[in-house]
């Protein structure tokens, strides 16, 4: 996946306009115009980087004639201390870019380590693994394509993508059977329809009614098990429902297509990755040492 210049950098806009508003009232009143400074954006954690074309558009709109250095790609693993861009402009944006830059870096670098920790996990039974819908209107493209950045896929963008008939759904509608065939008479002949089940019964009523992919939700191991047997290649399955690092293995194992994880994106810690002026701060310093030694 590729960012698309003119949809994030709305995105990089708005959140300069929140975290400025009028202006840096610290950096624009203590530095003289023209000062310049150079300041590097280094990681003090392993992780799969992600968010570095944000990162860069977000100093080039405080100073569109800053100078970048950029010394790994996006979805590259970094070891603690690796530096990852290098900034030379007007001192005052440093502060004023600061921590909107590397917001976007560590919570985009967090999924994609998520990412890539479950996708080398279940690389053994050939499953894949998605994110959920779940994610956080404006910014869900950036972490879209964080996951995709760490190796995974996104399960669904967001409503108008794809039709995805869920328990409440089948509430309304009175069952499965009615939800489909409804669905069938009014959609677009290019969507294909996934539908969310939680028992085996459900599970065959969706084979009978031929829906390309079915959502097993929510399931007991044992339950799972049986409702891949029952499929049997006839439609698409995809496995969800609080998966964890302790579970995804024994998900995985069951035969699933796909494994869906909402926490990749809105759950777990972000990548910690810092900026400093000039050389490393010296409690930078220890905490490379740290992570080095204890291999985080």
């Amino acid at each position: 996946m590729k960012l698309i210049d003119s949809i994030y950098k709305p995105i990089v806009e708005w959140g300069i306009r929140e975290e400025l508003l009028h202006g840096d009232h610290t950096g624009q009143n203590l530095w003289e115009p023209g000062e310049v400074a150079t300041a590097q954006i280094y990681a003090k954690r392993r992780g799969t980087i992600a968010g570095l074309p944000v990162a860069e558009m977000t100093w080039r709109l405080l100073d569109s004639r800053c100078e970048i250095e950029q010394f790994c790609d996006d979805g590259d693993e970094v070891e603690p201390g690796a530096v990852l861009m290098k900034v030379t402009g007007e001192a005052w944006i440093f502060g004023a870019g600061e921590r909107l830059a590397l917001d976007y870096l560590q919570h985009l670098s967090g999924i994609a380590t998520r990412a890539r920790k479950y996708v080398r996990m279940v690389e053994p039974w050939g499953v894949g693994i998605t994110d959920a819908r779940k994610g956080i209107p404006v910014i869900r493209y950036l972490q879209k394509y964080a996951v995709a950045m760490g190796g995974a896929r996104s399960h669904m963008y967001s409503l108008h993508n794809a039709i995805l008939i869920k328990d409440n759904h089948i509430k309304m509608a009175g069952g499965i059977t009615p939800a489909v065939e409804r669905l069938r008479r009014n959609i677009q002949h290019t969507l294909k329809i996934e539908v969310e089940c939680e028992t085996l019964d459900q599970v065959s009523e969706a084979l009978e009614c031929e829906c390309e992919c079915i959502m097993l939700d929510n399931m007991d191991l044992d339950v799972l098990t049986d409702a891949v047997k029952l499929v049997d290649g006839r439609a698409y399955t995809v496995a969800t429902g609080a998966v964890t690092e302790q579970t995804v293995i024994d998900i995985a194992k069951t035969g699933v297509d796909h494994i869906a994880i909402g926490g990749i994106v809105h759950s777990g810690d972000v990548l910690d990755i810092s900026i400093d002026i000039g050389g490393l701060k010296e409690s930078a310093k220890r905490d490379i040492r740290r992570a080095q030694a204890s291999g985080r």
